[in-house]
């Protein structure tokens, strides 16, 4: 069996997924023909390859400018249910993902159409609820304030977290960190850290290390997103300080070489900060715009990254350990995954 083909048929957990980066190029195309949106293109090839990503942007902030195109195709609340449902059918179906956290941002996803928030997040929890009972998949939800929005959104977004714990695992800041640094939220979070809600945290994914220093200290989180310069303090201290703290690192290694976080994936820290004793998980980010999956994703662990099976098995226990699931859901997603 091929390197490929034995990590194909590895049952899998990802923990880092946006469901605005799960859009596939021909649901834009089938939701722009049905509602009559505007595209630069109505030609398959044409639109996919304005579409995905496959070689670095300039900044973050430009490949973050790509997801235009994803976020007008939430249209609709059956637009919002026919998305969730396909980011779950082609992680369980193409990466035999057993345990998948999927997030997104509410006021960037529901925004351009006015959709109402609780109304959408019961459609995707629903979504991910049916899902669970068809297939041998754990499914839960994030929901993500994103910082550039402003202060006020980030706020309104917390408290549509606290008012659907039911339905919510947990919460996640992401974007620009050295626009708007942790620091800013500090009191906003202690609502959540009250209600019993964990945080996963977009840092270090640029700027300076220091600021993962600050979202730990000021934040308290369980997790962090992307995490890379953490790697860049070269006394180790930062790194020691996840460690300690047993936050558990979402990688997302092609991701982090589109937006430049690396110069390139040999340079990922992943290894390092295995090597290191922190916990870590690998993730896709936004499939299909940065076009990749996990497949691709552990095939470049493997083959570019230095990492080995067993390195793989670790950052799944990892996943099932750090996931913000309920005990039962992840015993049987440990039971599937082998562990």
């Amino acid at each position: 069996m091929t390197t490929e083909e034995k990590i194909k048929a590895m049952p899998k957990a990802e923990l880092h997924r946006h469901i605005e980066g799960c859009v596939r190029p021909g649901t834009v195309l089938d939701l722009a023909r049905q509602y009559g949106l505007k595209l630069p293109t109505f030609d398959p090839a044409g639109l996919d390859k304005i579409y995905k990503l496959r070689s670095p942007g300039a900044s973050l902030e430009a490949v973050l400018g790509m997801f235009g195109l994803a976020r007008a195709s939430f249209a609709s609340y059956e637009a919002v249910e026919r998305i969730t449902w396909e980011a779950m059918e082609d992680a369980y179906k193409k990466e035999n993902i057993r345990l998948l956290e999927l997030r997104y941002s509410p006021d960037f996803m529901l925004g351009p159409k006015n959709l109402d928030w609780n109304k959408a997040q019961e459609i995707i929890a629903a979504t991910a609820d049916r899902f669970e009972r068809t297939y041998p998949v754990v499914c839960g939800i994030i929901v993500i304030a994103s910082r550039s929005h402003g202060m006020e959104p980030a706020l309104k977004t917390i408290d549509f977290t606290l008012n659907n714990k039911k339905t919510v695992i947990g919460f996640d800041l992401a974007d620009s960190e050295s626009a708007y640094p942790s620091s800013l939220y500090k009191k906003a979070a202690r609502k959540l850290h009250e209600a019993g809600i964990p945080l996963t945290i977009h840092s270090g994914e640029e700027g300076h290390y220091s600021q993962v220093v600050e979202t730990i200290n000021e934040l308290a989180p369980k997790r962090i997103g992307h995490g890379v310069k953490a790697a860049e303090d070269t006394s180790g201290r930062t790194m020691e300080l996840i460690r300690q703290g047993e936050i558990t690192v979402e990688t997302n290694p092609w991701s982090n070489y589109l937006t430049r976080a690396v110069p390139s994936i040999e340079a990922h820290p992943l290894k390092k900060f295995i090597t290191a004793g922190l916990r870590c998980t690998i993730g896709s980010d936004d499939p299909e715009i940065l076009d990749t999956d996990l497949n691709k994703e552990y095939r470049l662990a493997v083959e570019k990254m230095g990492l080995s099976f067993d390195d793989i098995n670790y950052t799944l226990r990892c996943a099932v350990e750090g996931s913000f699931l309920p005990k039962d859901k992840r015993q049987q997603a440990a039971k599937w995954l082998g562990l």
